[in-house]
């Protein structure tokens, strides 16, 4: 565990340590792969041995103590926190399809990326040292040290249920589906792997456990979002910046009329063909929803101090920012790779790749899957042979943008596997931090506060890891299940997230009159309104229906707390003000966790 004594200096020297030994790892499969090892061993080893290092880090942060597991022991340093929230926020849901989304509508690729930084400049600003400051173990935990109710923490426990069980679905899935691509497992096969190796690094430490795993899974994911697109960069343009050298990629793709790509939105990203408002509205959720996140918000409470907390959601910004501004690299030199090796050459010289993701579903020639060069001649016409394809012919999933990059831009096989190996790793990040949630606030909220409160703290530790093995399980499951489904509602949980808590927070620490009965009257309506338009768009009871003026496409799931926040406001505001004003013991909590001072509120809350 990297701990708060001795500061910044333990967490620059653990990271720089993890970093050098994972880059050494790195280079020397490389090295071997250029020596003749096989594709397949350099995937399998750079692939296994990361998720094999995750499941031992998992095992040596185990721990006995329920701070331990609830919080870490409240002395995680703020960088590597920092690292941790980020692996835990992005997802390879996340990390897949802000990429594909550039590919697809740069609207949607801002929408996703205005989104996710402007959410933790909100996060670091205005919430998380407040969270910090309450002592409290869990959001609904910290709106019930606000309020003073268990009605409060009810709403809570139910909200966070609803918006992290697909999350953690939707990244067993994603973890399933990389580690299927990568190592040829049935699906079903990875989803079993996949809980297992979840268990393993969560199970036994916790948040503790979550977080140490998370800053790894980090490096990981920097590692694979940085290096394919910076070496690409310099081979084509002479300059290691990716960031500033894909604009020239961009305008050469214009005039290659690389917008005719077809582009079909798989699984990761359900939300391609947004209109303005929409995105608009969607940018706006996913603000909104990063500060609600319970498994983000979790994080605020395992640094050492206040001010960590605020300095942890900078580095997780950080991390967020340069994922964020990587991705359009990624979308414009995999565009450009497309023009330049594919389109307008004689169909024999195809490149292998082509052949290669058309069988594994993620590509598409003249709306056919080809395997082979005859196929090409069939789907497109015997005059593709002769003058090659153009670019409307090819279709690309929006998931293999991220995921195929390094083939498709003909880059060693290494990197493939390093792409690989990073979404798996945010994938695992994103399970990890959302089942920590969800066992952490079953065996405290629910168990330890509201059915057996004198309940002794083995007894405690015992009740949340059984609800580990729970969540997990459920999880697999509903993993299982039709993979539309799954990513539709992972895509609409920050929206549930935001309706059901934004509010609530925003209010709770910044607006003293904010009194218990309106903000459980908030959480209400926000919440179910939100909840009930999701759940009849995803049964099929309803459909979007165009709003004059705003929308011809009517409001995506994706962008619903459009609706549950500014209704969660407007109600927590009237009942509160229609009530009588807080009791002096509300007002004098509410003013402590405002104080700045290093004092928390409840400080051994989580004991």
């Amino acid at each position: 565990m990297v701990s708060n004594p001795g500061g910044s200096r333990n967490v620059g020297r653990v990271f720089g340590l993890l970093t050098t030994a994972f880059a050494l790892f790195v280079v020397v499969v490389a090295m071997l792969g250029e020596f003749g090892l096989p594709e397949r061993i350099v995937t399998i080893l750079v692939v296994v041995i990361t998720v094999l290092a995750y499941a031992v880090l998992g095992v040596i942060a185990r721990t006995l103590s329920l701070a331990d597991f609830y919080v870490a022991g409240r002395n995680v340093s703020a960088g590597f926190n920092g690292l941790a929230t980020a692996a835990g926020f992005l997802s390879a849901a996340g990390f897949i399809s802000v990429a594909g989304a550039f590919f697809a509508s740069q609207g949607a690729g801002l929408a996703l990326t205005v989104g996710w930084t402007a959410g933790f400049v909100i996060l670091a600003v205005a919430v998380a040292p407040y969270y910090r400051k309450s002592g409290a173990v869990t959001l609904p935990d910290m709106l019930s040290v606000r309020f003073g109710t268990p009605l409060v923490r009810i709403l809570g426990i139910i909200v966070l249920l609803a918006c992290s069980l697909p999350i953690l679905a939707a990244a067993i899935a994603s973890a399933a589906w990389i580690g299927g691509l990568s190592l040829d497992l049935g699906n079903e096969t990875a989803i079993i792997v996949v809980c297992a190796i979840l268990l393993l690094s969560t199970l036994l430490g916790g948040m503790r456990g979550a977080t140490l795993v998370g800053g790894a899974q980090a490096i990981v994911i920097l590692f694979g979002v940085l290096a394919p697109p910076l070496i690409f960069s310099l081979q084509q343009y002479r300059l290691p910046l990716a960031q500033l050298t894909y604009g020239n990629a961009m305008a050469e793709n214009a005039i290659a009329n690389g917008s005719a790509i077809q582009v079909a939105p798989a699984g990761f990203f359900p939300v391609s063909s947004l209109d303005g408002f929409n995105l608009f509205a969607l940018a706006l959720c996913l603000a909104a929803g990063v500060v609600a996140l319970p498994h983000v918000l979790a994080r605020s409470g395992t640094t050492s101090d206040i001010a960590g907390a605020r300095i942890s959601a900078g580095w997780g910004l950080l991390v967020v920012a340069v994922v964020a501004a990587t991705a359009p690299a990624i979308a414009a030199f995999t565009k450009f790779a497309i023009l330049t090796e594919a389109v307008g050459i004689e169909v024999s010289d195809i490149p292998d790749w082509l052949f290669d993701y058309s069988a594994k579903g993620l590509l598409g020639v003249c709306g056919a899957a080809t395997a082979a060069v005859a196929e090409i001649s069939g789907a497109c016409g015997a005059s593709s042979v002769v003058n090659g394809l153009v670019p409307g012919d090819i279709s690309i999933a929006a998931d293999a943008v991220t995921a195929g990059f390094a083939d498709i831009t003909g880059l060693p096989h290494v990197l493939t596997a390093l792409i690989a190996a990073a979404i798996l790793a945010a994938a695992l990040a994103t399970a990890g931090a959302a089942v920590v949630a969800l066992g952490t606030s079953a065996g405290h909220d629910f168990y330890g506060t509201l059915v057996n409160s004198r309940a002794p703290a083995g007894r405690r530790l015992i009740i949340s890891r059984l609800f580990v093995i729970l969540f997990v399980a459920l999880g697999g499951w509903f993993a299982s299940r039709d993979p539309a489904d799954v990513f539709a509602l992972a895509f609409a949980a920050p929206s549930l997230a935001a309706a059901g808590f934004f509010p609530a927070v925003i209010l709770g620490i910044w607006w003293r009159r904010t009194t218990f009965r309106g903000v459980a009257a908030g959480m209400f309506v926000g919440f179910g309104a939100t909840a009930t338009y999701v759940a009849l768009l995803q049964t099929g009871t309803i459909t979007p229906f165009p709003i004059i003026g705003l929308t011809d496409q009517g409001i995506s799931a994706a962008a619903s707390a459009i609706i549950g926040v500014p209704l969660g406001f407007i109600v927590t505001v009237v009942v509160s003000l229609l009530n009588p004003a807080p009791s002096p013991t509300r007002l004098a909590v509410v003013d402590a966790i405002r104080r700045p001072s290093p004092d928390p509120v409840l400080e051994d809350h989580a004991v």
